[in-house]
């Protein structure tokens, strides 16, 4: 492949991945509003929420059995052709079956993450198909910045259009089915290497006798694992309660949705011209225990005695870029620190278990976020979850006797 044929490929990919991303977005985001509108219940959201993670969850054993064998541009125009065909069932049913809407929603939302999680792996598993190595890391870069404009735009788009056309699906259904078809179309144009090549797996030593002998390795997991844990409290909380506590108007929930990303966005910038971290493990733990005093911070504000709208949309904006913010500080050291800890050669395997481990603890969090919220106060909830999570924080070098100044 020539250095110009990559280039535009690069290009072409980067534009047809931003289309795909931009339609999930707008689309997702609509159907989560329109569930936080017509339900009360916290559990309603939260289990719209939980079925990304399950999904992948019950696919990835599935995957991990064809992925590396099969035609990565079928697989990817498969998943494309499964979207499309899963909007133009749920349209027809949803004309045909009004009274059923919550269910038609949560068919799609299954269908539509069954197709992202088909073509996230197949995609993310091309790179060296589409492009030439020297162009890989420009092409990560660029999927990187695609998935952050799509996380801003996405929900102040659907907001507004929300609230144009008075939550009618349709405008979300022909928005999604032209973004999945131009995604399909510029994919298809993509030239791929050669494919067909079956890739063994590797048979060395097997990656969990690896982790449990790495008392630092055991320590990044976990301590990851907790962190999603207690994120689904924010994700599940912060929204629950613009909505339904606070009662804001959509435009401030998609402008608060946005500065999450904007905060990571902005942060993961910066980041990238500070010089190397002396000591990964140590920032990222420091950052989890500002991360935790957060939770305390909302709890408190939501049992103050402020009632003014603006004041409370002002508050949840700053809020959440300041989340943000501090999401790519605790995520990005330990990422910098597996990535140099961990020999290459075991990359791909330590990283999925880690990855198996977040998925299996968030459905649980969800689940008992929805319940919190719906049997308690959001401040209750608030402050007790930061409490706890401050505690587990300071503890949890001290359960693996580690010093992370030293790591």
């Amino acid at each position: 492949m020539t250095e110009k044929k990559s280039r535009q490929q690069l290009y072409i990919a980067s534009v047809a991945l931003l289309i795909a991303n931009l339609g999930s977005s707008i689309f997702s985001f609509a159907m989560g509003l329109f569930l936080l509108r017509q339900y009360s219940s916290a559990s309603v959201f939260g289990i719209s929420q939980a079925i990304g993670p399950v999904v992948s969850l019950a696919l990835a054993p599935v995957l991990r059995l064809f992925i590396d064998k099969a035609n990565k541009k079928r697989i990817i125009s498969l998943s494309q052709i499964l979207s499309i065909i899963g909007l133009i069932t749920f349209a027809i049913l949803l004309l045909n079956f009004d009274n059923e809407v919550l269910l038609l929603v949560m068919f799609i939302l299954v269908i539509l993450r069954i197709s992202d999680q088909i073509f996230d792996v197949a995609y993310m598993a091309s790179a060296t198909l589409i492009v030439d190595s020297a162009d890989i890391q420009k092409l990560k870069s660029c999927e990187q910045m695609v998935s952050s404009f799509s996380s801003i735009i996405g929900p102040i788009i659907a907001a507004a259009w929300f609230s144009i056309f008075d939550m009618h699906f349709g405008v979300f259904i022909i928005a999604e089915l032209v973004c999945e078809t131009l995604a399909l179309l510029l994919m298809w144009v993509i030239k791929y290497k050669d494919s067909m090549k079956l890739v063994r797996a590797v048979t060395e030593k097997n990656e969990l006798t690896y982790i449990f002998k790495d008392k630092l390795l055991v320590f990044a997991i976990w301590f990851g694992c907790a962190i999603n844990f207690f994120y689904t409290i924010f994700s599940i909380g912060l929204p629950y309660i613009q909505i339904h506590v606070l009662r804001l108007p959509n435009r401030v929930y998609a402008l608060s949705e946005a500065a999450v990303s904007i905060g990571m966005l902005v942060t993961s910038y910066l980041l990238s011209k500070c010089s190397e971290f002396k000591h990964p493990l140590y920032i990222s733990w420091k950052m989890t225990s500002i991360f935790s005093i957060l939770f305390l911070i909302m709890g408190l504000f939501l049992f103050s005695s402020v009632h003014s709208k603006l004041i409370f949309s002002i508050f949840i904006i700053i809020f959440n870029f300041v989340t943000g913010s501090l999401i790519a500080l605790l995520n990005t050291p330990t990422l910098v620190w597996l990535t140099t800890h961990v020999p290459e050669n075991m990359q791909g395997r330590v990283f999925n278990i880690s990855r198996t481990c977040v998925q299996v603890l968030m459905p649980i969090g969800i689940i008992i976020a929805s319940f919190s919220f719906d049997t308690l106060s959001a401040g209750t909830v608030f402050i007790i979850s930061g409490i706890l999570f401050f505690v587990l924080v300071v503890l949890y070098p001290k359960m693996f006797r580690l010093n992370l100044r030293q790591s």
